[in-house]
């Protein structure tokens, strides 16, 4: 999932550590922190765009394990109808509309909407996966919890 990383005082390969975001030398001890990036984000997701029923269930599954105090999930059982994801300065919303799904993006500035648009499902996960990378390289309980998807452990 993540890229290799030398080590830049003795040249081994650094090996990541329990969060992804840390790497460290098992020669010299040396540590470096790395950023996660959206695409690493998105490959552990492995979101099906093309099955809105697999789509929506796998994002509100991934979401509510991880992220639950910045995810709103309205569901029937096991049918998600729309996913709220709540990073200020930006607030992602994809709903069911019968066999799609429609994503919405709203920027936020203290707890006023100041845009919302639609924006095509890709360059929403897109945008959605960037967000969240940004936020797990300032939070670590975050980078833990996409360091388990797509089955790293």
């Amino acid at each position: 999932m993540s890229q290799p990383v030398a080590c830049a005082n003795c040249g081994a390969m650094m090996v990541p550590q329990w969060d992804g975001r840390v790497h460290a030398c098992p020669y010299c001890k040396t540590q470096v922190q790395v950023a996660i990036s959206g695409d690493q984000i998105a490959a552990g997701m492995a979101l099906d765009l093309a099955n809105v029923d697999v789509f929506l269930s796998r994002l509100a599954q991934t979401l509510y394990q991880g992220f639950s105090e910045h995810t709103k999930i309205e569901a029937n059982g096991t049918y998600v109808i729309s996913i709220e994801v709540n990073l200020e300065p930006d607030v992602f919303m994809v709903r069911r509309e019968g066999n799609h799904a429609q994503a919405h993006h709203k920027k936020v500035v203290r707890g006023v909407a100041l845009r919302t648009r639609a924006v095509a499902l890709d360059v929403w996960v897109q945008m959605l996966t960037d967000a969240l990378a940004e936020h797990a390289n300032t939070n670590a309980r975050a980078a833990w919890v996409l360091g388990q998807l797509g089955g790293r452990r």
